[in-house]
């Protein structure tokens, strides 16, 4: 073999296994949390509150971040690198800014509405559906500002244990948001079960009445159209990235069956190209009924709320479905929109064509506005809902915007072709997440 085979040969338990030890899944959560003296990503009613955290729990938590990334990674699909958008350069310099700038802004929230607040903030997800406070936001709220910090020590632009108070910022916030949504317990989807049933019942209750049965195939047919149009028009309006996308689930039924809710993002303001999306909903929201079956499906969502099913093709089980438009982001849930066929052949038909004419408007950007807009969607996605929701984003906005020393710094590194080379350590060899242990020994 060569030497790039030999390389290849070298890394791959570490794919297979994180730090070539602990396995993916369940497995792996029993296994790290054997490895974990203290179990900080597990929160109580108490500890969630706490002013100030100890060495032993910031490592803890990050000893379990760093392989819950790593499952999220290695173990589950998650979308690569785009031959339209350059997604390396543009991640590894927002996750720069993500450390730069959030802990400020995470302060800044928490000085506005308080310890409560924030906790209230996580608890949006038990009651409504088609907003970008929810699960995904608890998960890469913090983890983004934590690959910055593992990104720039790496890099050489700041040591492991500088600016151990933003750190601890950072967790405190992230634990509280994820305590509003599960209450105690793991905050991680994770240490859960790989089950995310966010949702209240009642509120499931009111979306899930009259679903509509696809026992026609050409209903069938115009549905999984519209399913796929959607999802990939939103992916791309955030650049290439999940954000548009959450589901929650399973919800068990008294039949045997289950049913996913999942949403997607449509007409987001926040970005100059997103005028294409005039004319959309802000969000369309699918309720999925499953009916048991002969050969039952293995289902599971992680952290960043995608499905995976075994066996995969888990839509050709669908039995029922519901489909709710939130016409603008401010719409309350009392103002949800049942969407029928004709509507959603519509949005369907809308989405195909406008991707055509979005995916022209990025193609003629030169790669530094590329990487420029891909910054801005990161920098704005994790922190801009939580933010509005606290009523300060107005406030913070001009921090996200201006590039921080640290990602101008790093900038010339990443974009130059450094990106590649950080990204796979920082994810996959739990570098993103440097620990106070081993700076302080």
């Amino acid at each position: 073999m060569g030497e790039a085979e030999d390389a290849a040969a070298a890394f791959q338990p570490f794919l297979e296994q994180y730090l070539a030890e602990v396995p993916g899944g369940a497995a792996g959560d029993r296994k790290i949390r054997e490895r974990i003296t203290t179990p900080f990503m597990d929160i109580t009613a108490e500890d969630v509150r706490l002013d100030s955290l100890t060495d032993e729990q910031i490592d803890g938590w990050q000893q379990y971040a760093a392989w819950n990334l790593w499952e999220l990674i290695a173990n589950r699909s998650t979308e690569g690198e785009s031959g339209l958008i350059p997604r390396q350069e543009y991640e590894t310099c927002a996750f720069v800014q993500h450390w730069s700038v959030y802990p400020r802004i995470m302060r800044t929230i928490t000085e506005a509405i308080g310890v409560d607040g924030v906790i209230e903030l996580g608890r949006t997800a038990h009651r409504e559906v088609g907003t970008k406070l929810n699960v995904t936001r608890n998960w890469a709220t913090p983890m983004v500002a934590m690959l910055g910090r593992g990104i720039v020590a790496k890099l050489g632009l700041e040591e492991p244990g500088a600016r151990r108070e933003d750190l601890e910022e950072v967790i405190k916030f992230a634990r509280r948001l994820q305590f509003g949504t599960w209450g105690e317990g793991c905050g991680f989807v994770s240490g859960r079960g790989f089950v995310s049933p966010a949702l209240d019942a009642d509120v499931l209750a009111r979306l899930a009445v009259d679903l509509d049965p696809l026992a026609d195939p050409d209903v069938r047919k115009a549905f999984r159209r519209f399913n796929g149009a959607t999802e990939l028009f939103g992916f791309l309006l955030h650049y290439d990235n999940r954000a548009a996308m959450c589901d929650t689930g399973p919800y068990p039924q008294e039949d045997g069956g289950f049913i996913i809710v999942r949403d997607h993002i449509l007409h987001e303001r926040a970005y100059e190209w997103g005028a294409c999306a005039e004319g959309l909903p802000y969000a369309v929201t699918e309720i999925l009924s499953f009916k048991p079956g002969t050969d039952p499906l293995e289902v599971t969502i992680n952290d960043i709320s995608t499905t995976f099913t075994k066996p995969a093709d888990y839509l050709k089980h669908l039995d029922a479905v519901a489909v709710y438009a939130r016409d603008e982001q401010e719409t309350p849930m009392e103002g949800l929109r049942r969407l029928g066929p004709d509507e959603q052949l519509a949005i369907a038909k809308q989405c195909s064509t406008t991707m055509l004419s979005l995916y022209q408007t990025i193609a003629d950007k030169d790669r530094d506005q590329k990487i420029k807009d891909g910054v801005q969607v990161y920098a704005y996605e994790m922190i801009m809902p939580i933010a509005q929701r606290a009523g300060v984003w107005d406030d913070v906005k001009p921090q996200v915007d201006e590039l921080s020393e640290l990602t101008l710094q790093a900038w010339p590194t990443l974009c130059g072709g450094g990106a590649a080379e950080v990204l796979p350590p920082v994810f996959l060899l739990g570098e993103g997440f440097p620990l106070l242990s081993k700076v302080s020994s």
